[in-house]
């Protein structure tokens, strides 16, 4: 697990490839459930298995932003412009401040319903609701608003993140994935 000055270490790059996909599957259900004529007990046993993700997430944003502040982090490219390197760093932050404000507030969310559904975790075990929100319809719909804009921002801030990457690769011959990625040389 050797920390090198041109790449992270292997728990990083396991914790953002991991947390890349299981976001994305979370995403398309949450337009599933939202926006698609499902079966309703289909879409029952959905919302279930969205909330369980959204557990772990929130869990793993917690890991991934704890191991972040542990880290030795690569040092951006000599060749990038000063504002680059201050956007690379505003967007990393922006990500990570959503990474974890976006599962929270579909927790705030479930638990301020009036519904009182209980979450369980991959039926394994019950999560429970948020402290002292249960059935506040006002909290409820701040926190729908909040669950529902902090995925559109994630979603513009992954689109940016990706951008940037490719922009680097085409444009400025730079390849910045190698930096997230497993060394290929053994």
């Amino acid at each position: 697990m050797a920390v090198t000055h041109d790449r992270y270490n292997s728990i990083a790059i396991i914790l953002h490839w991991t947390m890349a996909i299981a976001f994305l599957v979370m995403l398309g259900s949450g337009v599933a459930m939202t926006y698609f004529e499902l079966d309703k007990s289909f879409k029952f046993q959905l919302y279930q298995w969205h909330k369980s993700g959204g557990i772990l997430l929130l869990l793993a944003s917690f890991l991934r932003i704890s191991w972040r502040l542990i880290s030795v982090i690569p040092k951006l490219p000599d060749n990038l412009a000063p504002w680059e390197k201050l956007a690379a760093k505003a967007g990393h932050y922006a990500l990570y401040a959503v990474m974890f404000l976006t599962p929270l507030s579909g927790w705030l969310y479930v638990s301020s319903s009036v519904y009182g559904l209980p979450t369980i975790v991959f039926n394994l075990f019950e999560w429970p609701h948020f402290p002292g929100v249960e059935g506040n319809e006002t909290i409820h719909e701040i926190a729908e608003e909040a669950h529902f804009i902090l995925t559109i921002m994630f979603g513009i801030l992954i689109a940016g993140h990706i951008g940037a990457v490719i922009k680097h690769a085409v444009y400025d011959h730079e390849n910045l994935l190698r930096r997230m990625w497993w060394n290929s040389k053994g």
